[in-house]
């Protein structure tokens, strides 16, 4: 067994990193947090000491201090992301937010070759928490194949380690599984397995040393059209996720747009921007009073009315919710997702049933669109909320290993789902499918009887949320179906 930290150390270290990066970690993720103190700790005596020089040498500035922070932001920061990643927000940015920032009238000048400042400053974007630089290059090449080709991308991280990767611009195929293959051919090379970023796309790409979490008034200032900075508020605590979205408003030019991740919301955090939509896709507008009038024709991209104020959790909307559960019954899980941002998710672990219920929905809906990084924070936020709720955890993470080609990893959650508890007949469905997968098939078909034992007791919810799309009389055949074939 390896050394142990103390509880106050921990405290103490957690503190620190919330106050100097911004990263809360709560619940399981305290794991995290000591390994990665055990990892910089020069001898596991010396907590107390490093602690002591890490805090004060922060707070004087001290270079091997602040260096040391950019070490702990490496081991702590790890960016899951990929090429074009929800792509939806991709489109509306060159189709709707693009055309609506080149037109306006009051857009600043450059100059040019013939003449100085005669032509509108071309579009200026910010890639904010941008890790290894998946979707800043995402960001170049879709403006580039929207007509932008001067368009410049910046992408900031605290992470040098991804600073650099970002900089090297080489990935493996795992970051381009989403990529089409006319594109890859366009804008990447190929050699030894690995995909490296053209010349002309390095140099549409400036990737800078920024911590969201500290002022910096030289950069924080109005220089760009559009910031995307998804799936990044969540890691930090609500004070410093108001203060994060008040630097990048003052980061954005007059009427400027900010993209977040699918599951993160301005709701209670910032009123200085307005909720837009177009074709489904939800984001952001700096509100700009000298903006001139709408158009009498129809806007392409479509102001919502600014929400209603932050229900307390008790007062969760449920027409709302039962919206979201339509959809989901109807397979839109994008437009489900995109209801979602009417409601308040708790930022906090559950208190009530209902808190739990939109945590969950939301958990599953992350996995549908990809997001498993988001749906696996849900989901260990629903761990130990007794044992119907930590079932419904684990089915959540074993559908998400799976869709990570960890199919051990969705057999050992799907195990852990029937233990907490045994009468989910899906849970049991899916060992089935699995042992079977495994070459096991006598196991298959004992989990697929179970299944089909308890199937007509199963819960609506659960068949909604985990059936696959299947109702209950299809579940129950494919049980009945599968073990005769198992057994034979």
């Amino acid at each position: 067994m390896g050394p142990r930290l103390r509880a106050e150390q921990m405290d103490r270290f957690a503190h620190l990193v919330e106050r100097r990066l911004g990263l809360v970690f709560e619940g399981g993720d305290r794991e995290r947090l000591s390994h990665a103190l055990l990892h910089r700790l020069p001898s596991p005596q010396r907590v107390t000491a490093y602690l002591d020089d890490l805090e004060a040498g922060c707070e004087a500035g001290v270079p091997t201090a602040l260096d040391e922070l950019a070490a702990l932001a490496s081991d702590l920061t790890v960016g899951e992301t990929y090429f074009l990643r929800q792509p939806d927000q991709f489109r509306v940015l060159t189709h709707s937010v693009l055309p609506d920032r080149m037109s306006r009238p009051d857009r600043p000048l450059q100059p040019t070759t013939e003449s100085p400042y005669t032509r509108p400053l071309a579009p200026r974007v910010l890639s904010a928490g941008c890790a290894s630089g998946e979707e800043a290059y995402s960001l170049a090449i879709a403006l580039a194949e929207a007509g932008y080709p001067d368009a410049r991308v910046t992408g900031i991280d605290v992470n040098p380690a991804a600073l650099a990767k970002a900089r090297a611009g080489r990935y493996t195929s795992w970051s381009m599984r989403a990529v089409p293959p006319l594109t890859q051919r366009h804008w990447f090379s190929t050699s030894d397995q690995h995909f490296s970023v053209v010349p002309k796309l390095l140099a549409a790409v400036d990737f800078r040393a920024r911590n969201l979490a500290a002022p910096d008034p030289a950069f924080w200032r109005p220089t760009f059209d559009v910031i995307f900075c998804r799936n990044v508020l969540m890691y930090f605590s609500p004070t410093m996720m108001a203060d994060v979205v008040h630097r990048l408003a003052s980061a954005l030019l007059p009427g400027g747009y900010l993209f977040l991740g699918s599951a993160e919301t301005l709701r209670g955090l910032s009123e200085e921007f307005g909720l837009r939509e177009t074709d489904g896709t939800f984001y952001y507008q700096l509100a700009d009073p000298a903006a001139p009038a709408p158009a009498p024709t129809r806007p392409r991209v479509r102001a919502l009315p600014r929400p209603r104020p932050v229900p307390g959790p008790e007062s969760l909307s449920a027409a709302d919710f039962q919206q979201v559960l339509d959809l989901i019954r109807a397979e839109r899980y994008g437009a489900a997702l995109g209801a979602m941002e009417r409601i308040p998710v708790p930022t906090s672990p559950p208190r009530t049933t209902r808190e739990t219920e939109v945590v969950l929905v939301r958990a599953v809906l992350l996995t549908q669109s990809g997001d498993l990084a988001g749906a696996g924070r849900d989901a260990h936020r629903l761990l130990g909320q007794g044992v119907s709720v930590s079932a419904d955890a684990h089915a959540v993470l074993a559908t998400g290993r799976e869709a990570d080609s960890d199919p051990r990893g969705a057999l050992l959650h799907w195990r852990a789902a029937a233990d907490a508890d045994p009468r989910f007949a899906i849970a049991h469905l899916q060992l089935g499918r699995l042992s079977r997968a495994g070459g096991d098939p006598r196991g298959a078909a004992r989990a697929y009887d179970r299944a089909a034992e308890l199937l007509p007791h199963e819960t609506e919810r659960r068949v909604l949320l985990f059936g696959g799309g299947f109702d209950r009389g299809a579940l129950l055949s494919v049980c009945r179906t599968m073990s005769r074939g198992g057994a034979s």
